[in-house]
C-alpha cells in the first residue's frame, strides 16, 4: 500500500462525523485520544514517551493505565516547561518531565519560541513553537536554545514502546532520530499536516511512507483540523495480539455509537 492509499483507506472513517460541523470535528480528535489510551494497556509498552507535552496531561494518563511502565515527557518550550514542573510533582508521580526537544542530534538545537503571528500575539506558552520558523511572514519568535534528544538515545534496551508525537512540524527531525526505536514501537499516534505550515517540513505522506517503511500501520485518523490532524499507528506485529483488535474494533464502534 502506497501512503496515498493508505490516506484515501484512513478518510473512510469520516463517516463517522459530519466534518461541517466544528463540534464533530473536535469529537473525532476526542475519538482518535480514547483510542489511543484504549489501546495501551492490550499493547502493554515497557516505555511510553509523550513529545510536545505541555502539561504532560498525556503521560500522566499513561502512568496510571501502565503502573509498571517507563513514563517520559519532552516538553522544548523552557516557559511551558517551568509552568507545569512546578504546578505537578512529575517525580512523584514516576514521571520524567525532562526539558528537552525531541531531534535528530543529541546536541543543543535551536528552539523558537513564538511570540506572535499573522493574526496575533502569542503567549510563550501557547504550545505552537517548533524547532521550525512557521511559513508566515508575520512570525515573530524568541529564540532558546535547548537540549536536543534522539529517540534511539533513551531506551536502547526497550522491547516495545508506545509514541504520542505532537512536535509542530518537526517530524521528519524526531523519526529519522528514532529508526530504532520504531522498529520496536508498537503504538503511535503523531501529529501531521497535509499542507506545510513550516517550510522543508515532512508532509503526512512522507510521514506515513517512513512509518509503514518500519512496519507500522495506520489505523485511524481525527478531522479536528482540515490541514493538520492526528494519525494513529499499530505495528503489524501487535496487530497479531488476540487481545488488541478487538480494542480498537470497539474503539470504532463507540465513535459511531456517540455520534447516533
Amino acid at each position: 500500500m502506497t501512503p496515498g492509499q493508505a490516506l484515501a483507506q484512513l478518510s473512510a472513517n469520516a463517516s463517522l462525523y459530519d466534518l461541517r460541523d466544528r463540534a464533530a470535528r473536535k469529537r473525532s480528535a476526542a475519538d482518535l485520544r480514547k483510542m489511543f489510551f484504549a489501546l495501551l494497556p492490550a499493547v502493554a509498552p515497557d516505555l511510553f514517551i509523550e513529545a510536545g507535552a505541555r502539561d504532560g496531561t498525556g503521560a500522566r494518563r499513561a502512568r496510571r493505565l501502565l503502573p509498571d511502565t517507563r513514563v517520559l515527557a519532552y516538553e522544548g518550550n523552557p516557559h511551558i516547561h517551568a509552568r507545569f514542573a512546578a504546578r505537578h510533582d512529575f517525580a512523584a508521580l514516576g514521571i520524567d518531565y525532562v526539558q528537552s526537544a525531541l531531534s535528530d542530534t543529541d546536541s543543543p538545537v535551536t528552539f523558537k519560541v513564538l511570540t506572535a503571528d499573522r493574526h496575533m500575539s502569542q503567549a510563550k506558552h501557547s504550545g505552537r513553537s517548533s524547532l521550525m520558523e512557521r511559513a508566515d511572514p508575520k512570525a515573530e519568535y524568541e529564540t532558546v536554545t535547548v537540549p536536543g534528544v534522539r529517540l534511539d538515545s533513551l531506551a536502547p534496551d526497550v522491547a516495545r514502546a508506545a509514541l504520542w508525537l505532537d512536535v509542530e512540524g518537526a517530524t521528519d527531525k524526531v523519526l529519522t532520530g528514532g529508526g530504532a526505536l520504531l522498529d520496536r514501537t508498537a503504538l503511535m499516534m503523531i501529529e501531521v499536516e497535509s499542507a506545510p505550515f513550516w517550510p522543508g517540513q515532512w508532509l503526512a505522506h512522507d510521514v506515513l511512507a517512513n512509518a509503514m517503511a518500519r512496519g507500522l500501520v495506520p489505523v485511524a485518523r481525527d478531522y479536528e483540523r482540515k490541514q493538520q490532524f492526528n494519525i494513529l499507528f499499530l505495528s503489524e506485529t501487535t496487530l497479531t495480539r488476540p487481545e488488541v483488535l478487538p480494542v480498537l474494533e470497539m474503539q470504532h464502534s463507540l465513535a459511531r455509537y456517540r455520534q447516533d
